[in-house]
């Protein structure tokens, strides 16, 4: 299938056909025009199944996350308090969890149950639910299971039609604000790592003034750029910039 397009429309930044007003750096509003071409037997493009499977791979985690922000036990106070005139303890009620909390774990947890049932050759019927007894370590588990049996086999599904609306369900925007994405619950209750100064120089200047930026949301790319002639790092394809800056000398606000 070389040279089919991604089936998503998925376009290539700053590539323009020369129709395009934006041909040859003339100006235009067109961020792009030439397709992104599918991987192989694929029907999706690299940088959809890369973020695809890293937002997927990233999602126990934030499962666990999810399941320790709704523990009605966290964060709250029982402190016993007497007046002076009857001397009588009371409790503070626990705050309310809101229902966001609950939505958004429900739906991780079934995008990672339905995509097991794809690769294993299943239809899947329904939706799942997180048990509110459930704790984040069982939570954890359960998903890092379904997660393993996702990963090896990511690249015979992306052969088949249903990839395309699991990739909408992860990397995707959802059609209203009452609804969910994976991308869209990491970017909701993030979980990136802080910036950092990598200790090697920059390939430009020769400074130690690269900083480094995880991705806020797994599957994206690091960013590189360095704070004194202002260099940036282009697409870490080979992952290159990554080895380049392995080394960290701090923490960058």
């Amino acid at each position: 299938m070389s040279g089919v397009p991604c089936a998503r429309g998925c376009k290539r930044r700053g590539e323009h056909y020369a129709a395009c007003e934006s041909f040859g750096g003339a100006g235009g509003s067109c961020r792009g025009c030439v397709p992104r071409e599918a991987v192989g037997d694929s029907l999706i493009c690299g940088r959809c199944f890369g973020r695809t499977r890293g937002l997927l791979q990233g999602a126990p985690d934030m499962l666990a996350h999810l399941r320790a922000l709704t523990d009605p036990l966290k964060g709250t106070d029982y402190a016993a308090k007497r007046d002076s005139a009857g001397g009588s303890a009371r409790a503070v009620a626990p705050p309310p969890v809101p229902v966001e909390l609950f939505d958004a774990a429900d739906f991780l947890v079934t995008v990672l149950w339905s995509t097991s049932e794809m690769v294993s050759g299943r239809l899947p019927v329904g939706r799942m639910v997180v048990p509110v007894a459930a704790d984040a370590a069982t939570v954890l588990a359960y998903a890092d299971e379904l997660v393993a049996r996702i990963t090896p086999a990511l690249g015979r599904l992306a052969e088949r039609p249903e990839i395309v609306p699991l990739v909408d369900a992860v990397i995707g925007r959802p059609a209203s604000a009452d609804e969910w994405t994976v991308r869209t619950i990491f970017e909701r209750w993030s979980v990136a790592d802080e910036p950092w100064w990598a200790a090697q120089p920059c390939p430009v200047c020769g400074l130690r003034a690269v900083k480094v930026t995880p991705p806020e949301v797994p599957g994206d790319e690091t960013r590189y750029r360095c704070a004194s002639c202002t260099w940036v790092a282009p697409d870490d394809v080979d992952g290159f910039w990554a080895e380049a800056f392995s080394r960290r000398e701090g923490k960058a606000a």
